[in-house]
C-alpha cells in the first residue's frame, strides 16, 4: 500500500464544528446534478434500446447484467485509490469532479445511438459506451458518497445534510420525469415520445444544465473529517476490519441493495407502465409532479419528525419502510389514473424519500463505528461497498424485470398479453412493496442512536488529542 501523506487538513474542531446552510446546499448540489441526469439511465434506457433502437429485451437485460458486475468489482478498487488520493483539493473532490465530467459525456453517448446502424454497431455501441459509463459514474458517485461522512463529525449534522441532499436528488429526478416526454415530443421531427432524435436532443441538454452544479458542489464543498494524523498507511487487514467487523456498514450494505432494486426495479419499469398499462406516457409527468411535492415534504419534514422523537436513524429508516411497503402493496390493485393510485404515489413516495435521506445520513456514522473498531479510517472504501450494493439492486430488478417481460413475449411497441402487463404492474407496485416490508425489519436491527454516536465519537477525538 502506498504511504499518505497529511498534506491536507482542515484544522477545525471536531467538538463543535457544525454546517452552515450555504454549506449543506453546496453539498446537496452535487446529488441534485447527478440525478437531473442520471435518472434518464434508470428510467429510459431499457425502452430506449428496446424499443426506439431496436435491441431485443433479453440481450438488454444480460448487457446490464454483466456490466453491472464487472461494476461491483471496479467499485472498492476506485474507493481504495480515493482513500490513498492526497491533494490540496482533499481525497475525493478531485475524483467527484473529473468523474462528473466523462459521466455526462457517456449519458449523452449512450443516446445517441442510431436504429440505423447495422446491428453489430448498435450492439457494440451500446456495450462499449455503457461500460465507459459505468466507470466515470463510479470515478464520480462514490467519491461524492465518501465526501457525507467527511463534511461533519456530527450526526445530526449528517442527518440534515443527508436530507436535505435527498431532496435535491428527487426533486432532480422529479424534474427531470417532468420535462422528458415534452422535450423529447419537441425535438422528435414525428412529434412522438420515441424518435431517437427527440432522446438525444433531450439528454444533451439535460446534462448540459445539469453539469454545471455538480462542478460547483466539487469546488465549493469541504473535507473536514480527515484521517487520524498516525494514519500514514492503510493495511488491507485493517480495511477489512473496517468492514466486517462494522454491523452498522453490514445493515447498510443490505439496505442499500434493497433501496436500488426499490428505486431502480420501479423506475424502470414505470415508463413501460405508462404506455401499455395506463395507456398514455403523458401521466410520467403527473407522476413527476406528485412525487416531486411528496419528496419535499418527505425529506424536508416526515423524516425528520420521526427522527427528531426516535433519536434513532435505524428506527426511524424502518418505520418510513413499512409505509412505502404498504402503501406500494395497496398500489397493486389499482390502476392510474384513479385517484387511490395518485394518493399512493404520494404516500409512497413520501416515506421512501423520506428514508433515502435518513439512510445516507447513516453512513457516516457506521464510517466512524469503522474507525472505532479498526484504528484506520476508510471512507472511500466502505462507502464503495454501500455503492456497490445500491448498484447490484440497480442492475438486478431492472434485469430481471426486462427478462421477465421478455420470457412473457413482450412486443415492442406492440400490443401487450395480460401476463406482461400484470408483471409490470407486480415491478412497479407488490415486488418493492414486500422488499421495503424486509428493509424495515432489517433496520430495526442497526445499532447507532444519537446517544451511542456521541460516545463513539467522543472516543474518537480522545484518540487525535492522545
Amino acid at each position: 500500500m502506498g504511504k499518505i501523506k497529511q498534506v491536507y487538513q482542515s484544522n477545525v474542531d471536531l467538538k463543535t464544528f457544525r454546517l452552515s446552510t450555504s454549506a449543506r446546499v453546496f453539498f446537496a448540489l452535487g446529488d441534485f446534478g447527478y440525478n437531473f441526469m442520471y435518472y434518464w439511465l434508470s428510467t429510459y434506457l431499457t425502452i430506449y434500446y428496446t424499443d426506439t433502437i431496436g435491441i431485443p429485451a433479453a440481450t438488454v437485460s444480460i448487457m446490464m447484467l454483466v456490466i453491472r458486475i464487472f461494476d461491483a468489482l471496479n467499485d472498492p478498487f476506485i474507493g481504495s485509490l480515493a482513500d490513498r488520493t492526497n491533494t490540496r483539493w482533499g481525497r475525493y473532490r478531485p475524483w467527484f469532479i473529473v468523474g462528473s465530467i466523462a459521466m455526462a459525456t457517456f449519458i449523452v453517448l449512450i443516446f445517441a445511438a442510431d436504429s440505423n446502424w447495422s446491428y453489430s454497431v448498435r450492439m457494440a455501441w451500446m456495450w462499449i459506451i455503457y461500460i465507459l459509463l459505468t466507470v466515470a459514474s463510479t470515478c464520480s458517485n462514490m467519491p461524492y458518497g465518501a465526501l457525507g461522512s467527511c463534511i461533519t463529525p456530527d450526526s445530526e449534522d449528517r442527518a440534515k445534510a443527508a436530507e436535505l441532499r435527498m431532496m435535491f436528488c428527487n426533486v432532480a429526478s422529479m424534474i427531470t420525469v417532468i420535462i422528458a416526454v415534452p422535450l423529447m415530443r419537441t425535438f422528435s421531427p414525428d412529434g412522438t415520445a420515441t424518435h431517437q432524435t427527440g432522446y438525444f436532443w433531450a439528454v444533451l441538454i439535460t446534462c448540459v444544465l445539469g453539469l454545471p452544479t455538480m462542478i460547483i458542489s466539487g469546488v465549493k464543498t469541504k473535507e473536514v473529517v480527515t484521517p487520524p494524523p498516525t494514519q500514514d498507511r492503510i493495511p488491507i487487514k485493517l480495511q477489512m476490519k473496517s468492514l466486517l467487523s462494522n454491523r452498522p456498514v453490514v445493515i447498510l450494505i443490505f439496505g442499500q441493495f434493497i433501496l436500488g432494486c426499490v428505486i431502480y426495479g420501479r423506475a424502470a419499469m414505470l415508463s413501460y407502465y405508462w404506455k401499455y398499462n395506463a395507456g398514455n406516457d403523458g401521466f410520467a409527468t403527473t407522476y413527476g409532479i406528485i412525487s416531486l411535492v411528496a419528496a419535499i415534504i418527505g425529506t424536508g419534514w416526515l423524516g425528520g419528525v420521526i427522527f427528531n422523537k426516535l433519536q434513532h436513524k435505524g428506527r426511524t429508516s424502518a418505520i418510513l419502510n413499512f409505509i412505502t411497503g404498504a402503501a406500494y402493496i395497496i398500489m397493486y390493485f389499482t390502476t392510474a389514473p384513479s385517484l387511490l393510485f395518485w394518493i399512493l404515489t404520494f404516500i409512497g413516495s413520501m416515506s421512501f424519500y423520506a428514508y433515502m435521506g435518513m439512510h445516507f445520513g447513516t453512513i457516516g456514522d457506521a464510517v466512524d463505528y469503522g474507525e472505532l473498531v479498526s484504528g484506520v479510517r476508510c471512507d472511500g472504501f466502505l462507502s464503495s461497498f454501500v455503492s456497490v450494493a445500491n448498484k447490484a439492486g440497480c442492475a438486478i430488478m431492472p434485469a430481471i424485470g426486462i427478462a421477465v417481460l421478455g420470457a412473457l413475449d413482450y412486443v415492442a411497441d406492440g400490443t401487450q398479453n395480460g401476463q406482461v402487463l400484470i408483471a409490470i404492474n407486480c415491478f412497479i407496485s407488490l415486488i418493492p412493496g414486500i422488499i421495503s416490508i424486509i428493509n424495515g425489519i432489517l433496520y430495526m436491527f442497526y445499532p447507532i442512536s444519537t446517544e451511542k454516536h456521541k460516545e463513539i465519537l467522543a472516543e474518537l477525538i480522545r484518540r487525535r488529542e492522545a
